[in-house]
């Protein structure tokens, strides 16, 4: 072979060579472009999403993964009435149960590693909450507003059918362990919110109200029951409080165990006594009597494990200590409302309190959205739907 042969040869390997670097570099950059489009539209679609209730999507409107490359999934469900299908999509779509559902997602590494793996790479940013809402759509159409159209994405045919198949199957379970504390549904939610807020509104002006003085003339017997009992609490728990900064100061000072029985009342206390009793006179056969070493040495074990036991006892009279102040505390503000309760007729009746006049507003109000709100939860619980399809859409 000739030397221009050579030559000629190497100079065509070098410029295959750049060509194919050339082309990775194109491709590369298309690929970020269209990874760009699609976190982006991602973005628009979630913003979308929030506003619950859209009967109809505009066919122009560009989604993430609307790309054929990508499989979907179409469930479509049936609902009694238009209203029950309104609360279904605004739950299905609402924060509550997509928290409820990517960590039921997350509670299987398989299905995890399914749904999220090809999102996560230096291209993509989206948290995986983020990437679920783009995941899925539902919404439901003008020929029929009791039917709700869920459509899911997917890399592949199995992740896809895998992601509609939990969704279902998360929703379900989020429905049966609902709370009327905590019901899915927004709009259920802010009802609930708003009972609790009129509750706390409540308590503050019966608080404020118990603070000042009676000045009805009307002499009640449970009136003055309630007082009396009042009275009491209060001496207790003046107490409590004494013994609990004695405690706290002894603990900031980190001060032995011997020093937290010469507390008041704390010899009472379980086996404190009897322990301190046990300890004492096992400390007495050491320095009293000449024992032999195995006595010894027991003795000297019994005095440890005894020691660790009225630690322990400590402990627990202190935890007693305190849910003792918490109970008082709860009983005391009972009795105070309750005092005003029996104060409100005779305030209401002479219009001599304006507080008792907003204290009834307040206590008709909260009960006429407790009503509705108990029946809203009641027929939102009795609601249920039928999957009618749920296939590969073509």
């Amino acid at each position: 072979m000739q030397a221009w042969h050579c030559i000629a040869i190497i100079t065509v390997s070098i410029l295959l060579f750049i060509y194919g670097i050339f082309r990775n570099e194109i491709e590369d950059h298309v690929y970020e472009q269209e990874v760009d489009r699609a976190i982006t539209n991602a973005k628009a679609s979630g913003e979308d999403r929030n506003k619950i209730g859209e009967n109809s999507t505009s066919p122009n409107k560009e989604k993430i993964l609307d790309s054929p490359a990508w499989a979907k999934y179409e469930v479509i469900l049936k609902c009694k009435d238009s209203k029950q299908a309104q609360l279904h999509l605004e739950t299905i779509k609402g924060a509550s149960f997509l928290k409820f559902f990517l960590n039921q997602i997350r509670s299987s590494t398989t299905a995890s590693e399914l749904i999220f793996s090809p999102f996560k790479s230096e291209f993509f940013s989206e948290d995986e909450y983020s990437i679920l809402q783009s995941l899925f759509s539902a919404h439901t159409i003008l020929e029929d507003d009791t039917v709700i159209h869920i459509t899911c994405r997917g890399h592949t045919s199995k992740s896809t059918k895998l992601f509609a198949t939990l969704i279902l199957d998360s929703y379900k379970l989020a429905r049966q362990q609902e709370e009327k504390s905590q019901p899915l549904a927004s709009s259920l939610l802010i009802q609930y919110e708003e009972l609790t807020l009129l509750e706390e509104q409540i308590i503050f002006l019966k608080e404020e109200i118990s603070t000042e003085n009676n000045d009805g003339s009307t002499i009640n017997v449970e009136a003055i029951a309630l007082s009396s009992e009042m009275m009491m609490l209060e001496q207790e728990l003046a107490q409590y409080k004494k013994i609990l900064l004695e405690i706290d100061k002894l603990f900031k000072a980190d001060k032995p165990t011997d020093e937290y029985l010469k507390i008041e009342s704390f010899s009472q206390f379980g086996m404190i006594d009897e322990l301190k009793n046990t300890i004492h006179q096992l400390r007495s056969m050491l320095v009293n009597q000449e024992l032999e070493d195995v006595v010894f040495i027991e003795v000297k074990k019994n005095i440890e494990t005894n020691e660790l036991l009225l630690k322990n006892e400590v402990a627990n009279a202190i935890e007693d200590l305190k849910a003792k102040t918490i109970k008082g505390m709860e009983r005391k503000k009972t009795l105070s409302f309750r005092l005003v309760d029996l104060r409100k007729s005779e305030g209401l009746k002479d219009g001599s309190h304006p507080k008792f006049n907003l204290l009834k507003e307040l206590e008709e109000k909260l009960q006429s959205l407790s009503l509705q709100y108990q029946k809203s939860f009641t027929d939102w619980k009795q609601s249920s739907f039928d999957v009618v399809r749920s296939s590969f859409a073509e």
